[in-house]
């Protein structure tokens, strides 16, 4: 681990530098807002009030994966750092549309402990909505990274890579409706989806597109990918633990969802492999059913832990981790960004959330 002379973890220097830069985002993303709530539909309020909450939902939260986008930016030595808040601010809207729709297809009635977008008394309306909305968001996240202070050589760049994202992302989560349909998947098939529709849009698609405005070579994007596959990998893994095992007041969601989703994990894979006939049945009966109880949870924690599936997650999330810190010592970047990226390692390990 690394120390500064105040002797604050590595753990903290990235949450500050996380919490720092989330404000700048949060700025960009209210003019933004306000430059959306100008453009008036006249004769159609209703449409005005829903691009107003649509907006809205963009604030508050983490700023992960913008704050990325500025952290690959100084990976490649990026210098106009005023001009990386709109292309960061691009990312947290596509992070925002691609939740509306992630609601409408888990069928999730909440998020953020707000009612979700889709949801409304006629049932169609909302969804319909809601998937205009996604939509709107996506392309304006391309608008706006298009209209970006950099050299039209690396938007261009940009651009292509940003859209190629959404693609893999939109393909990941075809993939996994796809897996849900099943019974039992291959630990092959959960990486793919997990590389697909996780890691490509949470980890490598800012830090890559960061890095190409600011111009760097093919030899830094590409440990940029090796570097944060893995770790995306590993965020998904760790969800999906804590999305069973988790506090649900801590994760925010029910601990009973995913099972109710049918949802495609190494936890459920490894069970089924390992699972005696009895085990087996019990999981075949619970896994997938609409409404588990807090018993039928109880039971299919229990199978997960006796067939060693826990045990092989936690593994894998450890394993996952040592490839990203084998990586870091030959990326071509300053001392106090592959510092960041240490801490950044370190601030997943620990998260509850």
């Amino acid at each position: 681990m690394y120390y500064n002379n105040t002797m604050e973890t590595p753990r903290a220097k990235f949450k500050t530098y996380l919490q720092a830069t989330a404000v700048e985002i949060e700025k960009e993303l209210k003019k933004i807002e306000k430059e959306l709530r100008k453009e008036s539909t006249n004769d159609f309020g209703e449409i005005d009030k829903l691009k107003k909450r649509f907006s809205e939902s963009w604030l508050g939260g983490k700023m992960l994966r913008g704050t990325l986008v500025k952290l690959g930016y100084e990976l490649g030595y990026g210098k106009q750092i005023k001009a990386i808040w709109k292309p960061a601010a691009a990312f947290e809207i596509l992070h925002t549309a691609l939740l509306v729709h992630d609601d409408i297809i888990d069928q999730s009635t909440t998020r953020r402990g707000k009612l979700a977008m889709h949801v409304h008394p006629n049932n169609h309306y909302g969804i319909s909505q809601a998937i205009c909305l996604g939509d709107l968001g996506i392309s304006l996240a391309g608008k706006l990274i298009a209209e970006s202070d950099f050299p039209s050589k690396n938007k261009s760049q940009a651009l292509a890579y940003f859209f190629e994202i959404v693609n893999q992302t939109i393909l990941g989560e075809m993939m996994d409706v796809a897996s849900s349909q099943r019974f039992e998947r291959t630990e092959k098939q959960i990486l793919e989806i997990h590389t697909m529709k996780t890691a490509n849009y949470t980890l490598i698609g800012p830090l890559t597109l960061g890095a190409i405005l600011a111009g760097a070579k093919a030899e830094l994007l590409n440990k940029i990918t090796l570097f944060a596959k893995p770790l995306g990998i590993a965020f998904q893994i760790q969800d999906d633990v804590m999305g069973v095992f988790g506090d649900e007041k801590v994760v925010g969601k029910s601990t009973t969802s995913d099972i109710e989703e049918n949802k495609s994990t190494l936890l459920i894979s490894y069970a089924l492999e390992h699972a005696n006939s009895q085990q087996k049945q019990l999981l075949n009966s619970y896994y997938g059913k609409k409404s588990v109880t807090k018993k039928e949870l109880e039971i299919v924690k229990e199978i997960f832990r006796e067939t060693g599936a826990l045990r092989y997650s936690e593994n894998k999330i450890k394993n996952l981790l040592k490839k990203p810190k084998m990586i870091l010592p030959q990326m071509k970047i300053k001392e106090k960004e592959k510092n960041l990226l240490l801490d950044f390692i370190e601030m997943l390990v620990a998260r509850e959330k």
